[in-house]
């Protein structure tokens, strides 16, 4: 597969994409990869979400072309996919019928309205791209990897941070060079490499509770200005490895989570449990590809999702999870 975009996801508000309940502390936290402990947006999670979307943007074109021809009611059955392109007929069918004295009347045509707008969409588009039952879609998804990961700083407000593992994986999968400078792969405990806006006196990086010593490089700075993400780049540093594990594993968000008694006004018995968030600001990266190298299905989706804001995980009415995508 030759053919590739990059897409990031660049948290506008906490993420909560979870893994379960657990015996830990924390009763649901975040999803991560088991050999690192990094944070991750599993594909399932960013395919869902995609796939949903580009369904229900069809959906907002064909109620403006609407006209009077098909009722409300009969329009907001077409939230609900088929199963797969043999049923869209029959789908069609469905959507188009309304009760009228107890009976059961088909509205022909609204049916053939909607048959021209969606026939094509729904038979062909829309399930080679994401697939159903067996059958593979053409676009893959791969996980959300982490990029950048935002951590309280004593200049600055707060800095993103990444490591040399977390860039030199980004190289490998993306084929992008970060032409890096060598210091930043010859890291010792406590030291760093930096952007000047959050160092202090050009010598020392100050994050929570821990200290660093940092040489500022304007080719990191450079190198993620590349990438045209919409973040400060002089607010950018480079960890040793066991420094960035520390700060991604200890220092997401944790929120208390409680249900009231609606008859006592009170916590409910048992109702308290503790969340896990990753934090706004985190920068995530995936691939999107085509199995068959097909340009215009990857133009499709990369077009679609491209500075756009998504809902991504749980908690959607807390405000949670809605993430801006680029695309490059």
């Amino acid at each position: 597969m030759k053919e590739k975009k990059i897409a990031f996801y660049h948290c506008h508000t906490p993420l909560h994409i979870g893994s379960g309940t657990t015996l830990d502390v924390i009763d649901l936290p975040i999803q991560r990869e088991a050999h690192t402990d990094f944070p991750v947006m599993p594909s399932t999670a960013i395919k869902g979400v995609i796939r949903a979307e580009y369904w229900n943007r069809k959906i907002s074109e064909v109620k403006e072309k609407n006209n009077k021809k098909c009722l409300i009611k009969q329009l907001q059955k077409l939230i609900d996919i088929p199963e797969s392109p043999d049923k869209c007929d029959n789908f069609f069918e469905e959507v188009c019928k309304y009760k009228q004295e107890n009976k059961e009347i088909l509205d022909k045509d609204c049916k053939e309205f909607i048959k021209k707008e969606m026939e094509n969409f729904c038979k062909e588009e829309f399930f080679d791209l994401f697939g159903y039952g067996d059958k593979e879609g053409n676009i893959i998804f791969t996980d959300g990897k982490i990029l950048l990961f935002p951590v309280k700083s004593v200049k600055g407000v707060f800095a993103w941070i990444t490591c040399p593992l977390v860039l030199e994986r980004f190289e490998r999968d993306t084929g992008k060079s970060l032409n890096l400078p060598d210091e930043i792969k010859k890291l010792k405990d406590n030291e760093a490499v930096a952007g000047e806006d959050i160092t202090i006196d050009r010598q020392h990086l100050v994050l929570e509770e821990i200290s660093f010593e940092v040489s500022i490089d304007d080719d990191l700075k450079n190198s993620f200005d590349k990438l045209g993400l919409d973040i400060d780049t002089k607010k950018i540093a480079v960890l040793p490895n066991d420094n960035f594990r520390y700060f991604v594993k200890n220092h997401t968000e944790v929120n208390a989570r409680i249900r009231i008694d609606q008859t006592t006004g009170t916590v409910g018995s048992g109702a308290l449990w503790y969340e896990e968030l990753v934090p706004a600001e985190t920068v995530f990266y995936n691939l999107i590809l085509s199995r068959t190298d097909n340009e215009n299905n990857l133009k499709l989706i990369s077009d679609f999702i491209n500075e756009k804001i998504f809902q991504f995980g749980g908690d959607e009415t807390l405000g949670r999870g809605f993430t801006k995508v680029y695309v490059k």
